[in-house]
């Protein structure tokens, strides 16, 4: 009999917590294609005649433009649900998806249609700040959260409210991918279709929180009871935070049977591996044991600790093992993404191959990267994270002294001048200001001390400094 002390019996078992992990693993799997089968794509059922539509309030925040928003967002005008109201959020009064919403405002007078312009400063969160003036102004029971890259079908809000039982509070989509051409879509596709519906459709087997708040419909009233959305503008993750807050509260969560269709006009691998970071540190700063768990989900990862328990436990071969580790996880993946996309699939198996190769070895280094920076780049602000999902602002800096070193700088031009230039009364401006609107020192300084000296007086500079030089040299 082995001591339980010595360095074989820990290693055996290690080995064969492995191999259990291993086999669960396997398990999810089987149970995300038997349960994707099962759940998704279902005929949409209509409400009886005795039994009135709930009235759903569709927040729908924008921030910028691409070539797909004009459909994207006309899809929303199209909807066959009797009793909604749309109620697109701009936080911008400059930004040009103004004008792509009134347009639509006025294509379709039929639709209860409102634009709200400004947002309100609630948190750390854009969407949420960005938000907040269409939810206060939200008058049905029902609150319907969209991004601006989502598109849906004629009849995918009726799917979504048919799963708002009495125990339900939160029905959201699992995020997939409209159909485009080119490598990136392709991957994105992959990605959504693969290794993300495979812990989506497991969690939700499991009733355990996984929510992506990309199209996701909730009971107002209970979001009320906590303050409102705004209660949740200090974190990033508000999506979580929300099926969190319903959950602990005695309430269920479910997914819908269509999923998400994300159909962004900006299709890059770069971007949407920005994107992929951003995700893996939210959920290490809200989760922290996915630290480890996650990459040994992994499939390379995972089969190469595998094979070596096997070989280890059982004598069994590495290579062998290894490599029908990785063409049974191939094929299922194939077999799942066949599932959540109902149907054949817009590229081909070579193409799958490819994309599928480069998403499992891309993965473990884009996690390593994401967990060595905290830091959070949302399009023009970053975020530091805390533990337990807390975001703050990092505002970016200007020294003082630089202003002050400009100012000497340019007083040798200005020299024969005995009034200042406005330029030194705007800099002195600036450096005041610079606790309070960080933004306009970071255009407004360089702008000032580069572009706005005259002309004359930086040449003069410029003559006196070669001058000075040539005296040297001599």
């Amino acid at each position: 009999m082995l001591d339980p002390l010595s360095p074989t019996f820990t290693v055996d078992v290690l080995a064969l917590g492995i191999i259990i992990g291993w086999l669960f693993v396997w398990s999810m799997h089987l149970i995300a294609i038997i349960y994707g089968k099962y759940r998704l794509h279902r005929k949409v059922v209509k409400f009886p005649a005795e039994h009135p539509y709930p009235g759903v309030s569709i927040l729908k925040p924008l921030m910028g433009v691409d070539p797909h928003l004009l459909g994207n967002l006309e899809t929303f005008f199209t909807l066959n649900y009797p009793k909604f109201e749309l109620l697109i959020c701009v936080e911008d009064e400059s930004d040009p998806a103004i004008m792509i919403a009134k347009s639509l405002i006025e294509k379709y007078p039929g639709v209860n249609a409102r634009l709200f312009i400004g947002g309100e400063d609630v948190g750390v969160n854009p969407k949420i700040n960005n938000m907040q003036p269409g939810y206060a102004a939200a008058k049905y029971e029902l609150i319907m959260i969209s991004d601006s890259g989502i598109r849906v079908k004629e009849d995918t809000l009726l799917d979504m409210v048919s799963y708002m039982r009495d125990d339900i509070a939160l029905v959201h989509q699992m995020p997939f991918t409209y159909d485009r051409d080119g490598f990136a879509a392709t991957f994105e596709k992959i990605y959504f279709g693969t290794i993300q519906s495979r812990i989506y459709l497991s969690a939700e087997f499991f009733s355990i929180i996984c929510h992506t708040g990309m199209s996701t419909l909730m009971r107002k009233k209970l979001i009320d009871e906590v303050g409102g959305i705004r209660s949740f503008g200090c974190y990033l993750a508000e999506d979580y935070f929300f099926a969190k807050s319903l959950r602990d509260r005695g309430w269920k969560s479910c997914i819908s049977s269509q999923p998400a269709l994300q159909n962004s006009g900006v299709c890059d691998l770069s971007s949407f591996q920005k994107r992929l970071s951003r995700w893996v540190k939210l959920r290490v700063a809200m989760v922290p044991f996915t630290m480890i768990l996650e990459p040994l989900s992994e499939c390379l990862i995972l089969g190469a600790i595998a094979a070596m328990s096997a070989n280890y436990l059982f004598k069994w071969d590495f290579t062998v093992f290894y490599l029908v580790h990785v063409l049974a996880w191939f094929l299922l993946d194939w077999i799942l993404l066949c599932t959540v996309q109902a149907g054949s699939v817009p590229f081909s198996k070579f193409a799958f191959a490819i994309g599928w190769l480069f998403r499992e070895i891309s993965g473990p280094y884009l996690f390593v990267c994401a967990v060595m920076d905290q830091t959070i780049q949302w399009r023009t602000r970053t975020f530091r994270l805390h533990w337990g999902g807390i975001a703050e602002e990092i505002k970016p800096k200007i020294k003082l002294s630089k202003i002050c070193a400009a100012r000497r700088h340019t007083s040798c031009a200005a020299s024969a001048c005995a009034p200042a230039h406005p330029t030194f009364a705007k800099l002195s401006r600036f450096a005041y200001e610079s606790t309070h609107s960080s933004a306009t020192i970071r255009r407004g300084v360089r702008r000032l001390i580069l572009q706005q000296l005259p002309r004359k007086r930086a040449a003069n500079l410029d003559q006196k400094q070669r001058a000075e030089r040539s005296k040297k040299a001599e």
